[in-house]
């Protein structure tokens, strides 16, 4: 019974000495903050605003001149071709073969297949 008082003794004194460390710790963190709400910043009028919209187009139009006017001929050539080899070889279009319409024939991919199925079938269930 004796050895039972001196542990809740003990208790009770490590119990009150982290209390006031916490006392402590709130009276510092205080001091550290005082609790004085910050002041809104204030909205800037609207013609600040397009003023400054302004601002920004004139200076976006202005790199966009110095950029398309930086490219380099042998670029501007390249272009061309492409453009014109477009033009003379376009890309063929698909046909659908009406023979495999008429039958009803099911395409079936294997590889599709197994893609679809991991999709469907996660490990993780």
């Amino acid at each position: 019974m004796e050895n039972f008082i001196i542990v809740l003794i003990a208790i009770g004194g490590l119990i009150y000495n982290v209390y006031k460390n916490y006392q402590k710790e709130m009276e510092k963190s205080k001091s550290r903050r005082p609790n004085v709400r910050p002041q809104p910043t204030p909205i800037p009028p609207i013609q600040q605003t397009i003023e400054k919209a302004k601002r920004q187009e004139t200076y976006t139009a202005q790199i966009e001149r110095t950029y398309q006017e930086e490219i380099p001929a042998e670029v501007i050539a390249a272009q061309q071709r492409r453009r014109q080899n477009q033009i003379k070889n376009p890309l063929p279009t698909p046909r659908i073969e009406e023979k495999q319409s008429e039958k009803n024939v099911v395409d079936f991919d294997l590889r599709q297949a197994v893609i679809q199925a991991a999709i469907l079938e996660r490990p993780y269930k």
